[in-house]
């Protein structure tokens, strides 16, 4: 006897241990997320974008799901899996165990399930259904109560073995102050923790702000959700973040504010201190019924990919690699996967951003459209280029290949025409080029007119005579750049080849003139328009 209260006072002294820690972690969780808000953190938000939340989502949503597979299907005794392809072992042990599906449990859930899909498509999804009702009916309420109720009837858990909510403790536990001196060792631990709640909080923010048209302020959002983590470490509550599944839920019933958000939690505080043994009879398969009808419609989100792909495969790729990562991986490797990707493609768009070659509408004296355009032709003895995106160290070294190569392309071309040139047009290019012309073969000639005439005549060809950089897309120059374009100024001026800039902000402009590139540049290069370049080169 003695034996026995020493290992269960053991077992409550290890309890405690564990409470506390917990407490203390929900603590430091939310002391960082108040310190993030504070610090405005909340811009790093624009990290995760809507094609990474979507795919995100998406997967957690699988997740939730699958949770309540086998409260629906009554099979007791799964292995609980965890960590990577936890989802891919828990089904193989699914299908291996469907022989022991509890058909009593498998009825309710069906008929739930049933009822709630009927009702979401049938009533609350029907524009003319509610236009007469208004309010979007509580399926959800009545599969509780009368659930409950034929549970409670038909003594379901007692004479068929349907599983229950049962016992619910009454009461909210007494303010316990948590173990400051723990804190210190597992701060930095609970950063990461930090990190992935708000990830989660906020990308499911992101998503329902995106269906009701309303905005968020994300470091509003990290103070309330530290705020909620600190206070909630004094009841002895574990750290929390946006769940997906109780959102998901009170969306799907028409909550759609805050005020929904307040009557929620005053109901389940009422059900804590008063109402839980009411609900001792609730079938937990009505419970799981609930959480997967109305998860259907965020798991329904991978079908987007088809209409992602066919506008950006860029884009598409983000949210399938998220989608994959968190499914076959887990939900916090899946989160970290994503934004890391994320970041890899935005670093890749910025290092090769779009250079566009610009080109004369045909028919038309102002229209600048890109020469991809079978209407558009380029301009003799000009060459207009426009950088879409910011030209900083990432992208300029290939910014600037791309005009070399696009100058000592043209030359080439124009090389090719010397022979039926009259003398002094070919002396003048002779000493731009600073090369003696060459006569190409008959054979090669020909090639070279070919590709030509696909945009000019031969009579229209002229030597390069100026380069236009067209600054309407660039938001800012680093100090590479300008040096870069510095360098570019100079190695033009050298072959006789005027650089001119057009459409530049103020801030560009700026930069331009404190960094020493419009000192080199005569009077005149800088330009409103790329149509006013044109008239006056």
């Amino acid at each position: 006897m003695a034996a026995d209260n020493g290992a269960a006072s053991l077992d409550m002294i290890q309890l405690d241990i564990r409470l506390q820690v917990m407490t203390a972690v929900t603590l430091a969780v939310g002391l960082w997320q108040v310190l993030m808000g504070v610090l405005r953190l909340g811009y790093l938000a624009v990290f995760l974008s809507d094609h990474l939340v979507k795919g995100f989502t998406c997967a957690a949503a699988f997740h939730v799901f699958t949770s309540q597979v086998k409260l629906v299907f009554g099979i007791r005794g799964l292995q609980e899996r965890y960590g990577p392809l936890k989802l891919v072992y828990f089904y193989i042990d699914l299908f291996r165990r469907m022989g022991d599906t509890h058909i009593p449990t498998l009825v309710v859930s069906l008929i739930s399930i049933t009822l709630l899909y009927l009702t979401r498509v049938f009533i609350n999804g029907n524009p003319r259904v509610m236009k007469i009702i208004r309010v979007p009916f509580p399926m959800e309420l009545m599969v509780i109560i009368f659930g409950t109720l034929a549970s409670y009837e038909l003594d379901l858990e007692s004479e068929w073995g349907v599983k229950t909510v049962k016992h619910i403790p009454t009461g909210l536990p007494a303010p316990v102050l948590p173990p400051f001196s723990v804190i210190p060792e597992i701060l930095a631990r609970t950063f990461s923790i930090a990190i992935v709640a708000s990830a989660v909080l906020i990308s499911l923010a992101k998503i329902f702000a995106t269906k009701h048209n309303y905005k968020i302020d994300a470091n509003q959002e990290l103070i309330a959700l530290g705020a909620s983590n600190i206070i909630g470490s004094f009841f002895l509550c574990i750290a929390v973040t946006g769940g997906l599944a109780r959102s998901t839920v009170q969306e799907s019933a028409g909550g759609s504010t805050q005020v929904v958000s307040l009557v929620s939690a005053v109901i389940v505080l009422i059900v804590l201190v008063a109402l839980g043994q009411f609900l001792q009879p609730l079938p937990m398969a009505c419970l799981g019924s609930i959480i997967m009808v109305a998860l259907i419609n965020m798991m329904k989100g991978a079908l987007d990919v088809q209409k992602m792909w066919k506008v950006s495969l860029i884009d598409a790729s983000i949210f399938m690699v998220t989608l994959l990562a968190t499914v076959l991986l887990d939900v916090d490797y899946g989160l970290v996967i994503g934004v890391l990707y994320s970041l890899l493609v935005f670093a890749f768009r910025m290092q090769y951003g779009r250079v566009a070659v610009l080109g004369k509408v045909r028919g038309t004296s102002t229209e600048i459209k890109p020469l991809e355009d079978p209407m558009v032709d380029e301009v003799p003895g000009i060459k207009i280029f426009r950088l879409h995106g910011p030209l900083y160290s990432g992208n300029a070294e290939s910014f600037f290949a791309k005009i070399r190569k696009a100058i000592l392309s043209y030359e080439k071309v124009v090389s090719s025409y010397l022979s039926p040139v009259p003398e002094p047009e070919t002396t003048e290019i002779e000493e731009i080029t600073g090369t003696e012309a060459p006569q190409p073969s008959s054979e090669s000639s020909q090639t070279e007119i070919t590709m030509v005439r696909t945009k000019a005549e031969p009579q229209h060809i002229k030597p390069l005579r100026a380069i236009v950089i067209d600054c309407s897309a660039i938001s800012f120059i680093d100090i590479v750049g300008t040096e870069k374009l510095l360098r570019l100024v100079k190695e033009c001026s050298k072959r006789g080849i005027r650089v001119v800039f057009t459409a530049c902000s103020d801030s560009v402009r700026d930069i331009l003139y404190l960094s020493g590139v419009a000192a080199v540049l005569p009077e005149g290069n800088f330009i409103s328009s790329v149509s006013d370049a044109i008239e006056e080169l």
